[in-house]
């Protein structure tokens, strides 16, 4: 129930906040995990990206402002986080099928898209491969990206072109030369071969960090990075990485609604790694793993 809660307190906090810029690192906190992890999980849950359903939330309340005829057009859209009219008569009609002008006429048809409430039942008839581990600082190398802060206004409107930015950052890794030149010196071995990490800074900026484990040598091509000391719980995801939904983001989803819940522990700090180890990442059997970082509640 706890984690039910806690979702419910998240679609209070954005029926209360919805015309303003709110940060999403406010919201993934409420449910004690970071943005990525948070985005997965409601997408998990709802079947629609968390962005989107405030977008759907925005034109909704927007079209019934509109209608009640005592609004410009402009101002509804500047309420809403839109930059110009066209952006917003883009997006409205995409949802509503006519304009906004078009809206403002009575007896027009128009779609609500309802408030979420939730009815959560976790069955955990799948078992969860994990396995706790102590580590001390991860030293990596490789390449480093600070993707800033994820806001309401910006992300709502523009989802799929941010979540874009992250796979050319990971297509620009493995494409352009770095994995073959970190392959080459050596650095892809155990426990964390190629790794992608994730932080979440206090003020709500996302860094992310591909590479692997360092050697304690210096290259000049490859950025630094550290991990802090943490109790890990480490879970095996099992899937082809082609396929529509990540294996690890279904199984972000599976820790939160059904492991944390029942285990004992809680997150303990902004950080996730992604470890892919060797094997054809086509292949149903492929296996990765997420490296959470826990303590004892």
């Amino acid at each position: 129930m706890e984690f039910l809660n806690r979702m419910t307190e998240v679609i209070d906090y954005i029926e209360d906040n919805i015309a303003e810029d709110f940060d999403y690192n406010h919201i993934s906190k409420i449910v004690g995990c970071d943005v990525y992890q948070f985005g997965r999980i409601f997408a998990y849950i709802v079947g629609i990206s968390f962005s989107e359903y405030i977008r759907n939330r925005r034109l909704s309340l927007a079209a019934i402002e509109l209608q009640d005829g005592k609004h410009k057009v402009i101002d509804i859209a500047l309420k809403y986080g839109y930059n110009s009219p066209e952006s917003f008569a883009r997006a409205f009609k995409e949802l509503h099928g006519i304009t906004p002008r078009e809206a403002c006429t009575q007896g027009k048809k128009l779609r609500m898209y309802p408030r979420i409430t939730f009815h959560i039942s976790i069955k955990g008839d799948v078992n969860m491969e994990y396995r706790i581990e102590e580590k001390e600082i991860i030293k990596g190398v490789g390449v480093v990206k600070n993707f800033g802060k994820w806001t309401a206004n910006k992300d709502a409107q523009y989802w799929k072109e941010r979540m874009g930015e992250r796979w050319n950052f990971w297509d620009e890794f493995l494409y352009n030369g770095m994995n073959s030149k970190i392959a080459e010196y050596g650095l892809y071995r155990a426990p964390f071969y190629q790794m992608g990490v994730i932080n979440t800074l206090e003020n709500g900026e996302i860094i992310e960090a591909i590479g692997a484990e360092s050697d304690g040598k210096i290259y000049d091509d490859l950025t630094e990075f550290e991990v802090p000391a943490s109790t890990w719980a480490v879970f095996t995801a099992r899937g082809t990485l082609d396929q529509k939904i990540h294996p690890i983001d279904m199984l972000t989803a599976r820790i939160f609604t059904e492991w944390f819940p029942s285990s004992g522990y809680e997150k303990s700090m902004n950080y996730e790694i992604q470890v892919y180890g060797p094997g054809d990442t086509q292949k149903d059997d492929y296996t990765c793993e997420i490296w959470i970082p826990v303590k004892k509640k």
